[in-house]
């Protein structure tokens, strides 16, 4: 996808073709728009190679290493946790601020391992919920400290895994009623839009959706109820849009990953209603697969445009198939929802003349 600066150049050169704009002015207006900074092959694979080293030491540490006495393990652990949080705060001082970011990644999975490795010694059962938890905040104050992402990427992770470690079989337990999700995910948005990260805005989207998909299933939702959470996610997804055409570099990427969680949450909403509701769902989804498809070619975003298609092929195949009407109803469901595109069209092509 191309990005605002790119689009702004491309809609300049057609302006100054046409007139509108004088090209001694091209210069001047492109360099006052910020270039988004973008992270290149290398740099992605170190955050990786990061993220899979703090991956592979709790892997290692939670392994029955009999070689070394668990006292001595828990030393290293620990060693490794200020071995790495120190040299990211000296690459930080010397300019090299991917780098940081990936250590410290690092050091966040390494004091989630020294948690693990604490029960472990002292034979501590606690409440791996508490674990998650505790790792998700180091890994925020070691974000917040070191201004990286890649830390606040894991305690977004950290923190949606501590919500759903409360899930069994598809039931929240009653004794648990508050989701860190809920604080994590819009604070990452916000820090997201705020740094100008796109792989935090990756991470806080998702972290969005999870929360709603956690609330759902600890409320037991109606399908009107998840009805409504798509709706809810349709307006953050209007949010990301307002941003993208603002310049945000992570506009783009909310607008996206929301209209996708709306589309998916309609869909399942969809399920089990009451006939009396069955046929306006399936105009409205119908209704809204032709509107993600419109915006997305007016967007230029292949995402949003994606999940329209994708939405209208299985709406039509659910009406045709799976919802037992008959061709006459089936019909009627087609024809409405044709007149509703042709009437947008309509209107949208009167406004843009």
């Amino acid at each position: 996808m191309a990005s605002y600066k790119e689009q702004v150049e491309r809609d300049l050169d057609r302006w100054i073709g046409e007139g509108l704009v004088p090209a001694d002015n091209r210069a001047a207006m492109l360099a006052s728009i910020p270039q988004a900074s973008r992270l290149d092959a290398a740099t992605a694979l170190a955050w990786v190679g990061g993220v899979l080293a703090g991956v592979a030491l709790i892997a290692f540490v939670a392994a029955n290493w009999d070689l070394l006495p668990r006292l001595a393990k828990f030393a290293m652990v620990l060693g490794l946790f200020a071995a790495s949080a120190g040299a990211a705060a000296w690459f930080s001082r010397a300019g090299r601020p991917n780098a940081a970011n990936g250590l410290l990644a690092f050091a966040a999975f390494a004091f989630a391992a020294a948690i693990g490795l604490t029960g472990q010694i002292f034979d501590i059962a606690g409440d791996e919920r508490t674990a998650f938890y505790a790792s998700g905040v180091v890994a925020a104050a070691l974000a917040l400290a070191g201004r990286g992402s890649a830390p606040a990427i894991a305690a977004v992770w950290f923190v949606g895994t501590g919500d759903f470690a409360a899930i069994q079989l598809f039931n929240v337990s009653s004794d648990f009623d508050v989701a860190g999700l809920f604080i994590a995910a819009p604070a990452a948005a916000a820090l997201a839009v705020y740094w100008r990260s796109v792989p935090l805005a990756h991470a806080a989207a998702l972290g969005l959706i999870a929360a709603a998909v956690w609330l759902a299933l600890k409320l037991h939702a109606p399908p009107e109820g998840v009805v409504g959470f798509a709706a809810a996610l349709a307006v953050l997804a209007a949010a990301g849009r307002w941003l993208r055409e603002r310049g945000a570099p992570t506009g783009g990427v909310f607008y996206g990953w929301l209209a996708w969680g709306a589309v998916v949450f309609y869909i399942c909403g969809g399920i089990d209603l009451s006939h009396g509701w069955t046929i306006p769902h399936r105009i409205g989804w119908l209704i809204l697969g032709g509107a993600l498809v419109a915006l997305g070619r007016r967007d230029r975003m292949g995402s949003v445009t994606a999940a329209g298609v994708l939405s209208l092929m299985i709406g039509i195949s659910v009406v045709m198939y799976d919802l037992g009407l008959g061709l006459l109803t089936a019909s009627a469901v087609f024809f409405f929802a044709a007149i509703a595109a042709a009437v947008a069209g309509f209107a949208m092509r009167r406004r843009a003349a």
